[in-house]
């Protein structure tokens, strides 16, 4: 099997590992009193960052973006050490948290490293972009803030959500101009900047004021005020940045902060820019592909989160037992739609 589908697949299967034991915890606290999972949920948040992200994250700057930026993918050896490297700190987070934060500073590490291949020149003579410096800034955040966690002794969950957030926002400011039909000029490279600075440190110091600015500054810089591209990933980019900045204001709420960030904006802008995740099958599959997108796993996906924010934000009622459900329903029917229009084609 080839090491970039290998990756992609190891990414969902650690999105099942993550996700499922996350819904049967919500469905308990609702009054569906049978958990299989309980013992897992603990390492919920890890294996959702780490794991699938991770995998996520991984294929494209291994493959994905390298293929574009310099004409090739990452040698296989650095690939499988990352993944090994992953899925020991996994593996590890479940006896003992500090060996597992090891583990996965090795694979960040060597992510770091290969990324330095993105501060070259590219194949075609072209600087590096505001994306690849933020790329590789956003690894060095990552590796600062796990090395703080193995340094304290214990772990801070919402301080790990910095490494998917930094690195997607990061990848972004390549892709927005192609949903959004807006042109990306110096100014908006700047206002992109400065949001990513004011959203790492937001988000590390839990402070609303800086998040809500860098919401304001990348809201106007990605154009989603004004866009003028396809529907769908306009619709989901736009309900990504509405989560974002919920999550900003109501940073003191600490369940609305992590699941505004981590579902709503986090999934909802992976969904929408197809750009990213078509790269991904393409160097995965080896071949073209063009998938129509469906609003069904948009609809499931923002239903449940909505259920769920209303229950963080202290509203009850018997059918939020559907919130958590619908919300994995939501993602792996997003994967299952998209991979199956793939193999099949």
């Amino acid at each position: 099997m080839k090491l970039p589908l290998l990756l992609m697949i190891s990414g969902i299967i650690l999105l099942l590992l993550g996700g499922i034991p996350a819904v049967f915890e919500f469905m308990n606290m609702q009054g569906f009193f049978m958990d299989p999972t309980s013992s897992l949920f603990p390492a919920h948040w890890f294996i959702m960052i780490y794991g699938f992200f991770g995998s996520l994250i991984g294929n494209e700057i291994f493959v994905a973006l390298s293929i574009e930026w310099s004409g090739k993918s990452a040698d296989n050896r650095m690939i499988a050490s990352y993944l090994i490297f992953i899925i020991l700190g996994i593996i590890s987070f479940l006896y003992n948290q500090q060996f597992g934060f090891i583990f996965i500073l090795i694979a960040m590490a060597i992510l770091l490293y290969y990324s330095q291949e993105y501060l070259g020149k590219s194949r075609i003579g072209l600087n590096p972009t505001v994306y690849n410096w933020l790329l590789f800034y956003s690894l060095m955040i990552t590796i600062a803030v796990i090395s703080i966690q193995i340094g304290l002794g214990y772990a801070i969950p919402y301080l790990n959500l910095i490494f998917p957030t930094s690195m997607i926002f990061a990848v972004m400011t390549r892709d927005i101009g192609l949903v959004t039909r807006i042109k990306i000029s110096s100014s908006r490279n700047w206002e992109n900047i400065l949001a990513f600075i004011l959203l790492v440190i937001g988000m590390g110091f839990r402070e609303s004021v800086l998040m809500v600015l860098a919401w304001v500054l990348s809201f106007h810089a990605a154009g989603l005020y004004r866009p003028k591209g396809r529907r769908y990933p306009i619709l989901h980019l736009t309900t990504a940045w509405i989560y974002l900045l919920i999550g900003s204001i109501f940073i003191s709420n600490y369940d609305v902060f992590i699941h505004s960030i981590a579902v709503g904006f986090l999934f909802n802008t992976v969904f929408g820019v197809d750009v990213v995740l078509m790269d991904l099958f393409v160097n995965a599959f080896q071949k073209r592909v063009s998938v129509k997108p469906s609003y069904i796993p948009f609809f499931l996906l923002n239903v449940g989160l909505i259920m769920r924010l209303l229950y963080d934000f202290g509203f009850t009622t018997p059918i939020f037992i559907f919130a958590s459900p619908l919300q994995g329903i939501g993602i792996l029917s997003f994967f299952i739609l998209t991979l199956r229009q793939v193999i099949i084609r």
